[in-house]
Formats: C-alpha cells, structure tokens, sequence
C-alpha cells in the first residue's frame, strides 16, 4: 500500500514545469488572482516562465484602461523570461511598449498586434529582433506603411504569414496606396498566407505579389475594389492558389461582428473581472 502511494505526488510537490503546462488551461483572470495564493510551489509557477510562453490578451485589452494595458504586457513579458513565443494584444498605444516587446521577446514566433498605434520608425529601428516570428498581424495599424512592411521582409526571413487588412478610410488616405503591396512583393518572398483586406491596389499589383511569392497557398483581398473582380480570372492562372475577394462580402461580416460586440456588452465590460484581476496585479507590482 505504501509503494502505491508513493508513486503519487501532491499537487504542491510537482514540478514548476509541469504546474505551468497545466495551468495554462485557465484563464488569465484565474492565472493572476486565484493560483497564486494557494500555496507557494503554486505562486512560484504562475510567476516565472512556464504559464507565459503564450499570451491572448486580445479580449482583456479590448476594454482595459491603456496604462493598465503597458503595466500588464511588462509583467507578463518580463515573466516570460524570453520564452515568449505567442502574443497577442490589440491597442498598442506606443512606440515604447512594442519596443520593450521586441526586446525582451526573443523567441517570438507569432505576433498579433491589430490596432496597435506603432510607428514607421519603431519598426525600422527592431526588425532584426523579430527575426524569429513566423505570423505577424498588424491589420489597422494606421501609423505604419510601406517602410515598415519593407523592414520587416528584409529581417524576418522566416516569415510565412502577414495580416495587413485596412479600413476603407485608412486606405484611400494612403498618397502611395500600392507601396505597401510592392514592398511585400519585393521582401517577402516566402510567404504562404496574406490578408490585405481593403487596401486600394490593382489587379496588377495583386499579380506582381503573386508572381513574387511563389509559396503563396492563401490570398485575401477582399474589398480591394479596383482589383479585377472576375473569379475565373484568377481560377484559371492560378487554380492551386485560394483567393478570397475582391467582393465586398467580408465587410459586411465585419460589421456584423462589430455588431454582436456591442450587444455583448456586458461580457465585454464585466467589472467584477476587471476590478478583481486588476487589483491584484497592481498590488504585485507595487511589491
């Protein structure tokens, strides 16, 4: 009976790494408030490394205040330990959060970023840090353009997939609107997954990229509305490439996305959530 017994180790006993692997099935709110005051192995766990090689704070930054937002991404990154591999926020506010990112995040594979306010400049300065990121989104990322996307090729030699979608302002704002296109034509040449949804390019455009990048396997230009909106066009030179677009339809289920947001406003806006996770996270940090 002994022998069997044990064979069996308490919860507390087990090692960090594998306390880490389970823990990160619970979500983040459980993660900061709940796991650490249960004892010490617990809290040891949750703080270092092994709960934070994949971070989703997509939904949490959606309704987050933006300095409760930095003070967040530098814990959890810091806690990472630089084996950050997945990150994803929405709202970047700065240039100084992305480049504390990208400085301490040097195992990046994938990057999602959408609707973050990061500059032409910050980019050009870090790309060589992003070197390991395979999937990048920077979709409505309104103050970067053609210079950034060309940094990025230039260093992220590994690079497979790339987000880029726009809004209909945002693009026809653009004095270059094709820059962007051609820089990932001429930098990116092994990339299998593009989105540029609504960006104001032509059907020659579209055609340079796809001759560009030979491995490419999925193309999203949905809303791009000066490109040659006949599907047989590009089925026929291109029958192994899936193109989705150029019709309008992904704006339409953009919206109606936008829409059930708002009608789930009180998930979206849970105080409880809010206040308790913030509470505790800003108590530690002040320790």
């Amino acid at each position: 009976m002994q022998e069997e017994q044990s064979e069996f180790r308490h919860w507390d006993q087990l090692p960090p790494d594998v306390l880490g692997l389970i823990f990160t099935n619970l979500s983040l709110q459980e993660l900061l408030t709940v796991i650490p005051p249960v004892c010490k192995s617990w809290s040891k766990a949750v703080t270092g490394p092994y709960c934070w090689q994949d971070i989703d704070l997509n939904e949490w930054s959606c309704r987050c205040q933006p300095h409760q937002l930095d003070r967040m991404l530098r814990m959890l990154v810091t806690r990472s330990s630089g084996s950050l591999r997945n990150l994803h926020v929405s709202g970047l506010l700065n240039d100084s959060i992305f480049s504390f990112i990208t400085e301490n995040a040097g195992s990046l594979q994938v990057l999602r970023l959408p609707h973050s306010k990061i500059s032409d400049s910050i980019v050009e300065q870090t790309p060589q840090r992003l070197s390991t990121v395979t999937f990048l989104d920077l979709s409505y990322c309104r103050k970067i353009g053609a210079q950034a996307i060309e940094a990025i090729g230039k260093h992220c030699k590994l690079l497979v997939t790339l987000c880029r979608n726009m809004y209909f302002l945002d693009s026809a704002g653009k004095d270059e609107p094709e820059d962007e296109a051609n820089a990932i034509a001429a930098t990116m040449p092994r990339l299998k997954h593009l989105e540029l949804g609504c960006h104001n390019i032509s059907t020659e455009c579209v055609l340079n990229i796809i001759s560009s990048c030979p491995q490419l396997e999925h193309l999203d230009i949905n809303s791009c509305l000066s490109v040659n909106r006949d599907r047989k066009f590009f089925k026929e030179k291109y029958p192994k490439l899936k193109i989705v677009g150029p019709h309008e339809e992904k704006m339409f289920n953009e919206f109606g996305n936008l829409e059930f947001t708002f009608i789930d406003h009180d998930f979206l806006y849970d105080d409880d959530f809010f206040q308790s996770m913030m509470d505790d996270v800003m108590e530690e940090l002040a320790g």
